[in-house]
């Protein structure tokens, strides 16, 4: 919907509309394609300024950089849209959400108030004090200075009573080893302004962690590793205490840790082995899995016969059915799996931590093929999958002329009746697609009405910020993220997207006083240039 109403605010690169929210004036990152089915808006690009929730005063806050985790829900009381936005800083990453205010390090979870339209009325850090787990261990988030810090949380979903939970909950995880403690990388749950850790999930170099929607006394967590190949999924089943606080009500202390394998007949197989069709799969428990790291982790989940995946990016439950489907997501980029697969996992639905099967939607190696000699970008360590050693093979590529442009590298996914989004990313095979086609990497989606028909809705709008920054970008450099399906607020097929401007930091945003930050102090105080967006059908 278009405002009918925008007032220019001097140089703060923000407009009012009759909602009472603000939208950026900065083009939107992303270029629908002419034939597209969506439109795309800007609504807030890094650097913008909105009210501070909550505040008193004229206080202000900010969108720094590197957005990435997002989930949504309507409060019931106020009917308010919220929105929670994770930005993937790494550890030693300072930024400055609050206009003129602290400094803080590593990543943070920013919590948005939208109207109706999706312009931005205020925002605010989403969490003040932190817990490990439930024992107090600061009263705000790690800032400059401090000795520690989380790095790089990553894809996130949002959990409320549809979930079972008895609040509205936001998870979102640490993406590398460079991890708030020496045990490796949690995940996190933010939930009534407070940070708490969740060590019962597990140390896993984790990219999405999602709660399944039931109703019972279980709370099934299932959660992706972005660790090279192999990488595994993993489930976390924990049960509702009756008291205690809000990690006991919700399950999220005391339970169990689940790999998903192959079996019976499938018993073994991995990336390499199952490549197309369906398999069996069970869910093998792993013992003691909250008194491991995270490299303990791996080797335990390699040893009980875990699946070995390259590379688990993003997943989602499927929203008609969720207690029986979930869609699993790899980008690929070397070795089995170069451009990325998209699975379906079906569960037992009384029982998810049973047997169950695995089929492949596609398996983008099988419909695009890149041309020349490209080495794989990964490096090592290879871990030894199922028993069997693990050789670092040479990508030589394939004649892409016998191929088909396709969604490759596949980084985040969102899921609803009508359709699949998928976000690519960039790795050597994805770029040699990107290359071929003349494209960028972009956004594409699959229609569920029509047997998963593929269409590239959008691509990277590089012209703009080029010319504004001064700076050279390359096909793959930036990552569109965190795409959420906000049909429940905005209307049916509505999602919200990020776009993570990496190469750039932003030279036209507003200093305050009528002007603008340099690109260097746009870095001190935000990272990297990014945008949010919304994705709306086109009329």
């Amino acid at each position: 919907m278009k405002n009918n109403l925008a007032i220019l605010l001097g140089a703060t690169s923000l407009c009012a509309s009759v909602f009472g929210g603000f939208k950026t004036t900065e083009p939107a990152y992303l270029d629908a394609q002419p034939m597209a089915d969506f439109d795309f808006e800007a609504l807030m690009t890094t650097g913008d300024r909105v009210p501070m929730t909550g505040a008193t005063g004229s206080e202000e806050y900010t969108m720094v950089g590197i957005p990435d985790a997002s989930g949504i829900y309507v409060d019931p009381v106020t009917g308010e849209n919220i929105m929670f936005m994770a930005h993937e800083l790494t550890s030693g990453t300072t930024s400055q959400p609050i206009v003129d205010g602290d400094t803080y390090i590593g990543s943070l979870v920013s919590r948005w108030v939208l109207d109706d339209d999706a312009s931005i009325v205020s925002g605010g850090l989403a969490h003040q004090s932190l817990y490990m787990e439930n024992a107090f261990y600061s009263p705000e988030p790690p800032k400059a200075g401090d000795g520690t810090s989380f790095t790089r949380f990553c894809s996130g979903s949002f959990a409320g009573p549809a979930h079972g939970m008895d609040r509205p909950i936001f998870i979102t995880n640490e993406e590398s080893t460079d991890s708030f403690d020496a045990q490796g990388p949690q995940s996190v749950a933010i939930f009534d302004g407070e940070m708490h850790t969740l060590p019962a999930l597990g140390r896993v170099v984790r990219e999405n962690t999602v709660v399944q929607p039931r109703r019972d006394r279980y709370t099934v967590v299932v959660s992706s590793e972005d660790g090279g190949f192999p990488s595994y999924v993993y489930m976390y089943v924990g049960t509702k205490a009756r008291r205690g606080n809000a990690l006991d009500k919700n399950g999220f202390t005391g339970g169990k840790v689940y790999v998903l394998g192959g079996s019976n007949g499938d018993a073994g197989k991995n990336a390499s082995t199952f490549t197309d069709g369906s398999i069996n799969v069970e869910w093998i428990e792993v013992p003691n899995a909250a008194s491991l790291d995270a490299s303990q982790m791996k080797l335990k989940a390699d040893e009980v016969g875990g699946y070995g995946f390259v590379r688990v990016e993003d997943m989602e439950f499927d929203p008609q059915d969720p207690t029986r489907r979930l869609f699993v997501a790899t980008t690929g980029g070397y070795g089995p799996n170069r451009l990325g697969r998209l699975y379906e996992v079906h569960f037992n639905p009384r029982m998810p931590w049973s047997t169950g099967s695995m089929e492949v939607i596609y398996n983008a190696d099988q419909i695009v093929t890149p041309g020349g000699s490209i080495q794989d970008a990964y490096t090592g360590p290879y871990y030894s999958v199922n028993g069997g050693p693990e050789v670092q093979p040479e990508y030589t590529g394939y004649n892409i002329d016998n191929g088909t442009n396709f969604a490759v590298s596949i980084d985040n996914i969102a899921v609803n009746d009508n359709y699949i989004v998928i976000c690519e990313d960039t790795n050597s095979p994805a770029n040699a697609v990107y290359a071929k086609y003349g494209r960028n990497g972009g956004v594409w989606t699959l229609d569920r009405n029509n047997d998963y028909a593929a269409k590239f809705q959008s691509q990277f709008n590089l012209d703009y910020v080029e010319a504004r920054d001064n700076v050279s970008l390359s096909a793959g450099r930036w990552e569109a993220t965190g795409v959420i399906d906000a049909s429940t607020a905005f209307g049916p097929d509505t999602f919200l997207i990020e776009i993570q401007a990496h190469g750039t930091d932003r030279t036209n945003a507003p200093d305050g006083m009528g002007g603008y930050l340099s690109s260097s102090e746009a870095n001190t105080r935000f990272a990297e240039d990014g945008q949010l967006l919304i994705m709306r059908p086109r009329l």
